[in-house]
């Protein structure tokens, strides 16, 4: 992006490692030039891709942000008491718990998202724009150009519906309604249009219809399972591709990750009988021999002996994959890392870590099977007097090691069809298939729709913590009481994240 290029040479400028600042237009153009080569080959092309994914691991998007940190503090979800001196970048999550919008704080927070999110957009709107200029032709199998043009696609529904999730009016029956710019530029020097609530799902819903016509018979998730598809080119597999670059599709916007996309945007937008035959259509995925394309996995992932992995990588239907995600976890989650010379060194503390009260964590899962697996999830830290905060084990990872970060899973798409299921026997039916995974076997769950109403959002907090996703829950069913945050009433307009005054 221009505006990105020319931010970092005026900072070379001012720092001294440029020649002469005389010499700033001619590397911006340069730079410029690079960049208009990128999509002369199939190499820039998986560069420009490969890319778009790495924006959305910055800390200020989904790698903190938009999954452990800001989001689920919007929810309520973390304990926070204000008479704890805390750390700045644990204060500004009591704001947010609180619904304080006015902060300096809030307010640079919802700033660096909106921009964040808007520049990630623009730079997968780059590679839209290649293909629509016709470089996609550089790319010769056909199939490959169609998934990577697929992905973009995919990937700007998925980035423009948290935008509307977060800064968009609540979806049904809106008494505030909001505009918001639908992206479709490639700069910061085009202008951009602001759409109602409707055009811009119109738009949303265009992008959702592009990508499954070009993923639908040319990702390799037709032929094989997201597992299968991971291990190519190791010894485990048997399953060979003519383009690598077709692999680990888990960690990329394939084809079965754009129709839960689908599905948890017709849930928002409060059409449940299509959110829940998208949703089954995800759940009974098959590859071409008759394998399930994905399982629910939380049992497989949390019960291994040794090296139990928290985050339900094997269910993912898209997820990032993190190189240093130990460096952002353990401070904010599990306690300060070791440093020689510190006191209290790797010791959780509420003025510098997200942790919840041994109340609270009780209470999300109160009435459950003791033998639900996702309780192992928390771990009972305390400490330096002692004092006990469970925290949260999903994104621990030892150093060095790379972790991921779930963004669609398939236990989301069972709870989405069993709110958009029209019989108990259905809705009983998927339940059972689903708590099986959690080690929890049942028949006799439901008895009215009720009942499944007061169960769901018990639910989404047990199996998504930290993940971003209860905000919206709340917002979609405009609720007035928060779980955990009970003395406040939440209202219309709390659920509208203020729109930042910024051209990103």
């Amino acid at each position: 992006m221009k505006k990105k290029y020319i931010s970092f040479l005026f900072a070379a400028c001012l720092l001294g490692t440029m020649p002469s600042c005389s010499d700033w237009l001619d590397v911006t153009q340069n730079i410029e030039k690079d960049a208009d080569k990128m999509f002369d080959n199939y190499s820039g092309f998986k560069g420009a891709l490969t890319g778009c994914y790495s924006d959305l691991t910055k800390r200020d998007l989904y790698g903190t942000r938009m999954t452990m940190s800001t989001v689920d503090a919007l929810a309520s979800l973390w304990y926070l008491d204000m008479s704890v001196d805390y750390y700045d970048y644990i204060k500004e999550n009591y704001y947010l718990r609180n619904h304080d919008y006015s902060q300096t704080m809030s307010q640079s927070i919802f700033e660096s998202i909106y921009s964040n999110m808007y520049n990630a957009v623009l730079e997968v709107n780059r590679v839209i724009q290649a293909f629509q200029e016709g470089k996609g032709l550089v790319i010769s199998d056909a199939k490959s150009r169609a998934v990577v043009e697929g992905e973009a696609y995919g990937l700007r529904a998925f980035l423009h519906l948290d935008i509307l999730r977060l800064f968009g009016q609540v979806p049904v029956e809106a008494s505030i309604q909001v505009k918001l710019p639908y992206a479709e530029v490639t700069s910061f020097e085009q202008s951009l249009t602001y759409y109602t609530f409707d055009e811009y799902v119109s738009k949303l819903k265009e992008d959702i219809e592009r990508a499954k016509l070009l993923l639908k018979e040319n990702d390799p998730v037709g032929q094989y399972t997201l597992l299968e598809l991971n291990q190519v080119g190791t010894k485990d597999s048997d399953v060979t591709l003519d383009d690598d670059f077709m692999s680990y599709r888990q960690y990329r916007m394939n084809y079965w990750a754009v129709r839960a996309l689908e599905a948890r945007i017709y849930l928002y937008l409060g059409d449940k009988a299509k959110a829940h035959d998208v949703a089954l259509e995800v759940i009974n995925a098959k590859t071409a021999s008759g394998k399930n394309v994905v399982e629910l996995s939380s049992f497989q992932d949390y019960g291994q002996a040794t090296h139990k992995v928290y985050s339900s990588p094997s269910e993912c239907l898209f997820s990032l994959h993190f190189a240093n995600l130990h460096d952002i976890s353990v401070p904010l989650l599990y306690g300060k890392p070791e440093v020689e010379g510190e006191t209290n060194a790797g010791v959780v503390s509420a003025q510098r870590n997200l942790v919840m009260s041994t109340t609270w964590k009780d209470d999300l899962f109160v009435g459950c099977d003791p033998n639900d697996v996702r309780e192992d999830i928390w771990s009972d830290t305390k400490d330096s007097q002692n004092h006990e905060y469970p925290t949260i084990s999903k994104y621990y990872v030892e150093e060095d090691s790379p972790g991921i970060i779930p963004l669609l899973r398939l236990s989301e798409m069972y709870l989405i069809a069993m709110e958009g299921a029209t019989t108990l026997e259905e809705v009983n039916t998927l339940y059972s298939k689903y708590m099986v995974s959690k080690n929890v076997s049942r028949s006799d769950y439901f008895k009215s729709f009720d009942d499944l109403k007061i169960e769901l959002p018990k639910e989404y907090r047990r199996e998504f913590f930290a993940e971003g996703q209860m905000f919206y829950f709340y917002k979609r069913n405009k609720t007035q009481r928060l779980w955990s945050n009970e003395s406040m009433l939440m209202d219309e307009g709390l659920y509208i994240i203020p729109n930042p005054d910024t051209d990103f």
